[in-house]
């Protein structure tokens, strides 16, 4: 490509400036977004790039349409119109999928359906009831044509009623949904899966995405966290944000042979707490984060009755607090370690050597310490941030 003298920066090679190109889509962690809505309708939104880039000049402009990254990121909000789209916009989208060339996509999906309609007809319709929408289902169909280079995936409305019943997506690796999407997806690779609404899985599933990894359950129950090891049986790594008891039939023993790590938070009932890891066998577990509102003996007890009821090696526990590190109490961490390989405070050691030789635990009237050459034999951790 010949270009006349320009600025400075349109000088530097191409490979430079789609190095740039990249440098500014990647500085901001969500998707790009191909639409912008107003009061009364939807246009491209060419205030962010990679839009943006293709209306600073000619030179820019044949440099990003050829950059084919910048093009396989894209957010789209389908806007709940039931009347069509105007060409122009499907048309958009098509042309920025083909720009992507063969990449493999990451995409996420909201539906504006849900948050309020801008559709004169719509609103008269009863509240938040579904309704068939041309253009969201226009859309969702230039969206399942590429479907075959999905990795990474975020349907983030609980319900897009024009959706496909059985999504093939052989590239999908993550996935980011409510549990109603989640069952419609053919995805043998997916290996990281995120479910935001209440997930109490059915007695007899059938997944077709057998190899998730890494679950995380934003909303559950006891009985569904331990039917994960049915559902899930390779998974690595979970995190459960809340939970209740819930109701089902309780599955009194179950193991998770390749589980490494567990996020939990304590709840106002603690014995629920209990509960999920009573019988549980964990033979590769690692690491258990308790997550809790203020650390009181009772947390620690908690957590103690519920390790003596789990079959497990001694893991580290890491508790998850808000509680500034100063304020930590050592004497309530303390017992923990009768139980776990180590104990740490939102991830960072804390020597207890060092607390006891600090000048807050000096008391009254007393020197500090002095200092002893003798080696000191090793002293199990407790950690802070």
């Amino acid at each position: 490509m010949n270009y006349p003298t320009g600025p400075p920066i349109n000088r530097l090679p191409v490979e430079l400036l789609q190095q740039v190109f990249l440098l500014i889509l990647n500085d901001v962690p969500e998707n790009p977004s191909i639409f912008s809505f107003g009061d009364t309708c939807i246009s491209a939104d060419v205030t962010s790039p990679p839009l943006l880039l293709t209306r600073v000049c000619r030179l820019w402009r044949d440099i990003a349409h050829s950059t084919t990254e910048i093009w396989s990121r894209i957010h789209v909000a389908l806007p709940g119109r039931i009347q069509p789209l105007k060409p122009f916009l499907p048309s958009l989208l098509e042309v920025w999928l083909a720009r992507s060339g063969r990449r493999p996509l990451s995409l996420s999906i909201v539906s504006e359906q849900l948050c309020y309609s801008r559709d004169r007809e719509a609103r008269y319709l009863p509240y938040l009831r579904p309704y068939r929408s041309g253009a969201d289902c226009r859309l969702l169909e230039i969206l399942l044509s590429a479907k075959g280079r999905w990795e990474t995936v975020a349907i983030m409305s609980p319900t897009i009623y024009d959706w496909s019943d059985n999504v093939d997506t052989p590239q999908l690796r993550t996935l980011k949904c409510f549990l109603r999407e989640f069952r419609r997806f053919n995805a043998p690779n997916l290996h990281c899966l995120h479910i935001f609404n209440r997930s109490d899985f059915p007695a007899r599933p059938a997944p077709t995405c057998q190899d998730i990894r890494h679950l995380r359950l934003q909303r559950t129950s006891v009985n569904a966290i331990r039917f994960t090891s049915v559902i899930f049986p390779h998974l690595e790594t979970i995190v459960v944000d809340d939970y209740s008891l819930g109701s089902g039939d309780r599955i009194h023993t179950v193991t998770q042979s390749h589980l490494e790590s567990i996020t939990l938070p304590i709840t106002s009932d603690r014995q629920e707490f209990i509960d999920i890891l009573d019988g549980f066998r964990l033979p590769m577990l690692q690491k258990l984060t308790v997550v809790v509102e203020e650390l009181k003996p009772l947390e620690i007890e908690c957590i103690m009755a519920a390790l003596a009821v789990a079959t497990c090696h001694e893991p580290i526990v890491d508790l998850k607090m808000a509680t500034p590190p100063s304020e930590v109490d050592v004497d309530i961490v303390e017992p923990l370690l009768s139980v776990a390989k180590e104990v740490t405070v939102c991830g960072k050691v804390l020597d207890l050597l060092e607390i006891l030789s600090s000048p807050e635990t000096w008391s009254a009237g007393n020197e500090p310490p002095l200092n002893d050459t003798k080696e000191e034999a090793p002293v199990r951790g407790v950690s802070v941030l």
